[in-house]
């Protein structure tokens, strides 16, 4: 008898930019440590990761892949690849360039240093929808999409009229960007942005995105790129919009943590019980994180005390969550802010995140089903909502290096 146990896979019919989207969101939330879920605050995490961050993804290492990425989609439409190979060419020019990066070695953001081109997921899909967002992709295509008109696209004609003079300019799938350098993809290049080229990401990410949070940061990249969180950074250069903005995200981070440190310890605590497992080392850190939090909401209890009164507010600036999501986050809040240093012992808090966990779940809730709980791999999970912000710090510093550079 066979012990053959297959894989679980996912699949999709690749119909428009749209479905990539979703398929890609969801991806992402399978695959990062940094998304586990287990309470259900992703949809409002992922809300302000949207507004505060456009076009980033935590899966995103550097920021000069948003160059790269369209050199090699421009230079494979000026080639005029057929349909048939452009996802094979496309994966042959992403591998060189993966073998034009590997001499800056393992930790310097190279995607796909061990891989090479078996990389599951190369830079092209992981950029995609940011190179959209940022407006330096223009055509609301996904890659395939994408692969199956780039030779016609590159082979069309402006209208004109019987002076053949053109009616209207054509509309390219890239918008200009620096050239590459001549040797691109046929020799070493590094990660450092030209000025030129920091400066057109700055120009599109202002002119796509006006008014945002984004848009603000690239005033003083090197400025943002040094503060600890979103709502450190200096407030002179925002709108009263994202100043209200990054005071929801801040409340909402803050807040959440306690709910995510207790079910570590409800965790812990349970897995001693029914197992016998020595866990006592992860409950004791939960607890000290839990004092350190307890403190902090103990330190800003005015704010947040005003901000959970004034939840209404809140829910309308997110603008997302369900019934249960916002009565599970609202009653946590609460309790969090009326009681801080009883909080992690609190039996109404115990009960109310088994409950949620196992409408979330049903019988993969851990803190409900001896099974689930057998399979957990003893470590924590969850920690402080940054919304994306240390991919965002780091783009910033990019720019910020390159803009006090002189220009290559």
């Amino acid at each position: 008898m066979s012990n053959y146990a297959p894989a679980s896979s996912l699949g999709w019919l690749d119909f428009d930019a749209a479905a990539s989207a979703a398929v890609a969101e969801l991806i992402r939330s399978l695959e990062e440590p940094a998304t586990l879920d287990n309470l259900g605050l992703g949809s409002v995490r992922d809300a302000f990761s949207a507004r505060l961050s456009p076009g980033t993804s935590t899966l995103q290492t550097r920021l000069r892949y948003f160059i790269f990425v369209p050199w090699i989609f421009a230079r494979l439409e000026e080639q005029r690849v057929a349909p048939g190979d452009f996802a094979r060419r496309l994966r042959d020019d992403e591998a060189r360039l993966i073998d034009c990066l590997r001499h800056l070695g393992p930790r310097n953001g190279v995607i796909g240093f061990k891989a090479g081109r078996d990389l599951k997921y190369m830079p092209s899909w992981l950029y995609w929808l940011g190179l959209g967002s940022w407006g330096l992709r223009r055509g609301n295509l996904s890659i395939s999409e994408y692969g199956q008109r780039a030779a016609a696209l590159a082979r069309q004609q402006p209208e004109r009229d019987d002076d053949h003079n053109a009616t209207a300019p054509l509309t390219a799938m890239w918008a200009p960007l620096p050239p590459p350098p001549a040797d691109f993809l046929h020799a070493p290049i590094d990660f450092e942005l030209s000025a030129e080229e920091a400066q057109a990401l700055i120009d599109s990410i202002r002119r796509n995105l006006p008014g945002t949070f984004l848009a603000a940061l690239c005033e003083a990249p090197a400025v943002a790129a040094g503060a600890p969180w979103p709502w450190d950074v200096p407030t002179d250069s925002l709108s009263g919009e994202i100043i209200a903005l990054l005071r929801h995200a801040r409340c909402f981070s803050e807040l959440t943590l306690g709910p995510q440190l207790v079910y570590n310890l409800l965790l812990a605590r349970r897995a001693h019980a029914e197992f016998g497992w020595d866990t006592r080392g992860l409950a004791e850190r939960q607890l000290g994180r839990l004092a350190s939090w307890a403190e902090t909401v103990a330190r800003r209890h005015e704010e947040l005390g005003a901000w959970v009164e004034d939840r209404a507010e809140f829910w309308d600036v997110v603008g997302v969550g369900n019934r249960r999501t916002r009565e599970f986050i609202d009653t946590v809040v609460r309790l969090a802010v009326e009681d801080p240093d009883g909080f992690a012992e609190n039996e109404a808090v115990h009960y109310c995140i088994t409950q949620r966990e196992l409408r979330l779940k049903g019988r993969r809730a851990r803190l409900s089903h001896r099974s689930a709980l057998e399979n957990w791999n003893r470590t924590e999970s969850g920690g402080q909502l940054d919304y994306r912000w240390w991919v965002t710090k780091r783009h910033l510093a990019d720019l910020a290096a390159a803009l006090g550079a002189t220009a290559r």
